[in-house]
């Protein structure tokens, strides 16, 4: 019997009953199971093999085992998962992963970047585990499960298999075949063998000789033959002379007695499985060395011919060669590194792949490309002269000629390396050839826009790099040349659309629609209006497609052309009219009379809060009799002619100008408001608005019937006599037209009123309302409450929102979240932060994103730099400490680094579980409040954890960075932060990609891996690092750390599962590979609510069928079978159908339906792990 591990023997337990419910709900066969894997019997469970399907639950807890445990007992029950794992199909992952989890971490295939801990003792490291799984699983479980793998190998099918899978698959079977040295185990290796390509037999069976006689008949018809450029990188990328010549010398050098065969052909089957093979087989050679110093230190027969045949290779077809190589590096940033020893380095492959990668990648990061090319100018040279690809040729030629770089004699002329491109029959095709036609004048407009092909060209839905990389190419062309010109008058014809064509054209660096604008924009055959009206609206357009200009360029154009963009202010997206305000109000000394008040008249009409604001506030900032009198004649609006005539009472000689407007308003209303104001010109506020108030429109008073004024609060003034009633009733029947935002005019009142009784008054008055059952109608109470009141309306209010909430009144509580997000009260937004997190209703849920967008938006700050600004201390001072006193008796609180309480006791420094209770020489009356505040400390800890962990998480998934101020003041300056900082690593990034990584110390200072003092940069960029940025030393050696410090994270950073798009789903749009099991209609969606994700659009019924995850940029949309957004008896189980990825089109997600899923191999690996990782918790695995 095994000595039993309590820990050890628990999760046994559990993984027991999980497996014998997987096994069978009938029939419980836990105990025989629990006592078969602690070793009390020898007696294997009955289980039938080939019987289980699902064993998600049994996995997760075998994981765990593994985690704990390594005797007997982790291999008994991997005995018991590998062989009820024996389902022919093998098409779940758990069974054959069975395997790899108990042979542990150190079987991985390596890459060349990898170093097993074992070095040269790899298979003698890995030996006793395969001999454990062996003896408990038994030699049939291992065969079948080795065939299996064989199968997974793809050794008979078109496409080559997997690199990482063969090694491994390869390694499995080398250490079966050490197991024993029977006659009848080395005839069961052997057969297994036998499965193998030849060259794989050869190299298991360390059989020199005949390797090299297999290498040669493999690889010299591929270095006779020459290979369709279509299905090959090398030909594909690399001019025909190199290549032509590459082969000759490497013809020459090994095979002197063959010709070049210029009529033959090797199948692309051939060809991949030939290499797939061989770089298969030198890298299992280096993963049983150790890894590739080892190997380089010792490469031995096999190994040498193996590398013999991959450098011959090489030099015909060294793209593909540094691909397979590269098999298991694909992420490496130096790949030449990695690559040295192994392959020649001496021409410039590396830059070649990266502008092959980052040219026709959809974002290209051409500040960094640009550097890097001009960092190598020799290699770049020599790129130049050996590619074939016009496009990346004429890249080179921009790049260098703008750096100062001398091109090769004969290199031509830029507009003709553009030309090359745009008239090449393989980049280029139809779309070029036609384009490039029209360019150069031979063609009419007409007659290219009529063709439907040519047009194509500039649609953004049509995603192939190859037609943005021409419109790349042509904006290399010189801006002052015939060419962009006829590019300018395609762009600005009524036939096109402007804001596509020069979204279209920044895709590239080198495009510039204000010097296009410049030297075009007065061209008889150029609109300049419909060419201005495209740049303007591009940086305000937030669907993903549109790719906009750098800020400077775009504020550059609105300067230069302020009274146009005014023209065209009213069509513009929010964004855009934002811009042209705020250029025009920065500029204002400089501006016109005209331009200034229809910047200002254009703002205060503005549907957008933010531009009204910002309008109203420079109406404002200093009053302008001019500017008024202007505005208020040229303006047809009452809204903003009420504005004006009240700004006017402001301005010195307030009569005279009453009196001007007076003499010529012809309009009867008009005339007798202004007869009011000039009556009272002289007289303080308070008079005015009393007779407004008296001169109110019948229809609005009538409005007033549900209430009585003189049952609401009087107003005082500021010396505390009561005021005119009549002002109450102004108040009001100024606000009546005010649904969607406070009326701001009517903070004149404060003037004269005192601030308390109109808080009083708004708090009164929407007690009132909702006592009336707060009619819809007369909703613009709750905005009267949002401009007076003060924190008396919180707590009328979110117990309010939470009943309309649960009583179908959603819009309602909606519009009271809305006007809660105007107190200038912080309070008020930790509520509608604390809303937006606990309260399911979309609507609600999404008036509470959007209030706190909004109070974001007004201090300048992100939603999520705003919710920092609302994380509290609980009242710990800077020491992490306070005190509860009994009287004579006083006790310290802190908070412990598993984010919990603890309690000392100051007399005696002995820490407590808890208050104690009180004794008799204590304060009875302090006691209990003690014990009540200590009671409420606990439950806000615990609710602040839940939350900031969740946020944490969140941040986490989403790759949110911190500014190093912003990360200090958050999780330095707040100790309860500080214990989550504590726990978790840290990433410093640059660009998206991780640079260091640290851990922030309980001492105060910063520590790196290696437990090396760090110092945080000032302008550093801070974020939770993902575990799949780290290389597997650096992940281990930060687990250790922590270990070290025992230190529990507070949630799965370092564990976190990884989930990588295979590479033969790179290309697809759809990720299928989800849990087949029903689901919980409820269950389910609320675990992946819990992670951040919202239900779609309900349909008839309150039905849903999708899901979806927003990462910023990116959008998750997960669909299912469909269910209710109202649980009911008899709701069926769902069933998860596909997962695909959109670029965000910021909050529109109605409509993602119309917009094309993105390949999965363009989703940033974070987001795709995260959302696997997301739907396989919530679904139980």
């Amino acid at each position: 019997m095994i000595t039993e591990n309590r820990e050890v023997e628990a999760l046994v337990e559990k993984f027991g009953e999980a497996l014998s419910q997987e096994y069978s709900k009938n029939t419980d066969r836990s105990a025989i199971i629990i006592d078969y894997v602690m070793g009390r019997t020898e007696q294997f469970p009955d289980l039938l093999p080939d019987s289980m399907q699902y064993a998600y639950r049994s996995m997760d807890l075998f994981e765990k085992l593994a985690k704990k445990d390594d005797s007997d007992v982790f291999f008994r029950a991997g005995a018991l998962m590998l062989r009820m794992g024996l389902n022919a199909s093998r098409s779940y992952y758990w069974q054959g992963y069975s395997l790899s989890v108990c042979m542990g971490d150190g079987h991985h295939a390596l890459g060349l970047a990898g170093k097993s801990k074992a070095g040269s003792q790899r298979l003698q490291s890995l030996l006793p585990r395969m001999e454990k799984i062996h003896k408990f699983a038994g030699d049939k479980a291992m065969m079948d499960e080795l065939k299996s793998r064989v199968g997974k190998c793809n050794f008979g099918k078109k496409d080559a298999g997997d690199t990482g899978v063969i090694i491994n698959t390869l390694l499995l079977l080398k250490l079966y075949s050490l197991l024993d040295n029977t006659r009848a185990h080395q005839f069961n290796s052997q057969r297994l063998a036998s499965e193998f390509p030849e060259i794989l037999q050869a190299v298991l069976a360390e059989n020199t000789e005949q390797l090299r006689e297999l290498l040669n008949a493999a690889v010299k018809p591929i270095i006779a033959y020459p290979f369709k450029a279509k299905e090959n990188y090398s030909v594909r990328e690399l001019s025909v002379d190199f290549i032509t010549s590459q082969r000759e010398k490497t013809i020459a050098a090994h095979y002197p007695d063959l010709q070049a065969q210029e009529n033959g052909e090797v199948s692309r089957t051939q060809f991949n499985r030939t290499l797939t093979q061989i770089h298969s087989a030198l890298l299992y050679v280096i993963n049983v060395k150790g890894g590739k110093q080892l190997f380089l230190d010792e490469p031995g027969d096999v190994g040498l011919a193996l590398l013999d045949a991959v450098r011959t290779l090489h030099e015909v077809y060294p793209l593909e060669v540094r691909q397979h190589l590269l098999a298991i590096d694909r992420r490496a940033k130096k790949p030449d590194e990695l690559l040295e020893g192994i392959i020649p380095l001496h021409e410039p492959y590396e830059l070649i792949e990266r502008l092959r990668g980052e040219l026709n990648s959809y974002m290209v990061p051409w500040s960094a490309l640009q550097s890097y090319v001009l960092s190598v100018p020799d290699q770049a040279l020599r790129a130049y002269e050996i590619l074939r690809s016009a496009y990346y040729k004429a890249y080179l030629h921009k790049v260098l000629t703008d750096g100062g770089i001398a091109l090769p004699e004969g290199a031509g002329t830029l507009t003709q390396a553009v030309f090359a491109v745009l008239r090449g029959q393989s980049e280029g095709g139809r779309h070029g050839l036609f384009f490039a036609r029209y360019l150069e004048g031979e063609t009419s407009f007409e007659d290219y826009w009529k063709d439907e092909t040519n047009r194509s060209l500039f649609d953004h839905r049509n995603r192939d790099s190859r037609r943005k990389n021409l419109l790349v190419a042509v904006s290399f062309l010189p801006a002052e040349s015939s060419y962009i010109r006829r590019l300018a008058i395609l762009i600005s014809r009524p036939e096109c659309d402007a804001l596509t064509l020069v979204s279209e054209m920044y895709h590239s660096f080198s495009f510039s629609g204000e010097k296009l604008l410049e030297l075009y924009g007065n061209d008889p055959e150029v609109s300049r209006e419909r060419l201005l009206s495209g740049l303007l609206m591009l940086n305000g357009m937030r669907d993903y497609y549109y790719r906009s200009m750098p800020q400077t360029e775009y504020r550059s154009i609105i300067r230069k052309n302020l009274t146009d963009s005014l023209k065209q202010y009213k069509n513009l997206p929010t964004d855009s009219r934002l811009t042209v305000l705020d250029i025009a109000f920065e500029d204002r000394d400089a501006l016109a009379l005209e331009q200034l008040t229809e910047a200002i008249r254009a703002g205060l009409l503005d549907s957008s809060k933010k531009a009204s604001g910002a309008a109203l506030a420079e109406f404002s900032r200093v009053p302008d009799k001019t500017l008024y009198l202007t505005l208020y004649r040229t303006e047809k609006k009452a809204a903003i002619k009420e504005l004006v005539l009240d700004a006017l009472r402001s301005v010195p000689d307030s009569k005279a100008a009453y009196q001007q407007l007076l003499e010529t308003e012809k309009t009867e209303d008009w005339r007798t408001l202004i007869q009011i104001l000039l009556d009272t010109a002289d007289l303080s506020p308070v008079h005015a608005h009393a007779a407004l108030a008296d001169q109110a429109d019948a229809k609005k008073t009538a409005r007033l019937s549900w209430l009585s004024v003189n049952d609401l609060p009087a107003l005082l003034d500021l010396e505390g006599q009561q005021i005119d009633d009549r002002i109450k009733s102004y108040l009001m029947l100024q606000s009546m037209d005010h649904t969607t935002a406070p009326n701001e005019r009517l903070n004149e009142l404060r003037s004269y009123v005192n601030s308390e009784t109109l808080s009083n008054f708004a708090a009164e008055l929407i007690q009132l309302w909702i006592q009336n059952e707060a009619p819809a109608k007369e909703k613009w109470v709750l905005y009267v409450g949002a401009l007076f009141g003060d924190r008396k309306l919180i707590q009328i209010l979110v117990p309010q929102i939470k009943e309309w909430t649960e009583n179908s009144r959603g819009a309602m509580a909606a519009e009271a979240v809305k006007a809660l997000s105007y107190l200038n009260e912080p309070a008020a937004l930790m509520a509608i932060d604390k809303i937006k997190r606990t309260v399911k209703n979309r609507q609600v849920k999404g008036a509470a994103e959007e209030a706190l967008q909004l109070a974001a938006e007004n201090q300048g700050l992100t939603p999520e730099q705003l919710e920092d600004r609302l994380v509290t201390s609980l009242g710990f001072d800077d020491k992490g400490a306070q005190q509860f006193s009994y009287g004579e008796r006083t006790f310290q609180v802190k908070v412990n680094r598993n984010l919990e309480v603890m309690v000392i006791n100051e007399e005696t420094g002995k820490p407590l579980k808890s208050l104690p209770a009180s004794g008799q020489k204590d304060d009875a009356e302090l006691a209990a409040k003690a014990k009540a505040d200590f009671n409420l400390l606990k439950k806000d800890l615990k609710t602040m954890v839940a939350i900031q962990a969740q946020r944490l998480e969140e941040s986490l998934s989403k790759q949110r960075l911190w500014s190093a101020e912003e990360w200090t003041t958050l999780f330095v300056g707040n100790i309860v932060m500080q214990k989550f900082a504590v726990g978790l690593i840290w990433g410093v990034y640059e660009q998206g990609d991780l640079t260091d990584t640290f851990r922030y110390m309980e001492d105060g200072t910063f520590n790196t891996v290696d437990e090396d003092e760090y110092e945080l940069a000032e302008g550093a960029k801070v974020g939770l690092i993902h575990p799949l940025e780290l290389e597997q030393e650096a992940l281990e050696g930060w687990k250790s750390q922590l270990e070290d410090y025992e230190i529990k994270q507070p949630f799965e950073q370092l564990n976190r599962q990884i989930h990588l798009v295979a590479e033969e789903n790179l290309q697809s749009t759809q990720y299928e590979d989800l849990p087949g099991s029903e689901l919980s209609p409820t269950a389910f969606p609320k675990a992946l609510e819990k992670y951040g994700w919202y239900k779609g659009h309900a349909q008839d019924g309150g039905y849903y069928t999708e899901l979806y995850k927003d990462y910023g940029d990116w959008l998750a949309e997960l669909r299912f079978s469909g269910t209710s957004i109202t649980y009911y008896e008899g709701l069926d189980d769902i069933t998860l159908e596909l997962l695909q990825f959109h670029a965000n089109g910021k909050g529109q997600y109605s409509y993602y339906s119309d917009i094309p899923a993105l390949a999965l191999g363009k989703i940033p690996g974070r987001v795709f792990s995260e959302t696997i990782y997301d739907i396989l918790r919530a679904s139980g695995r």
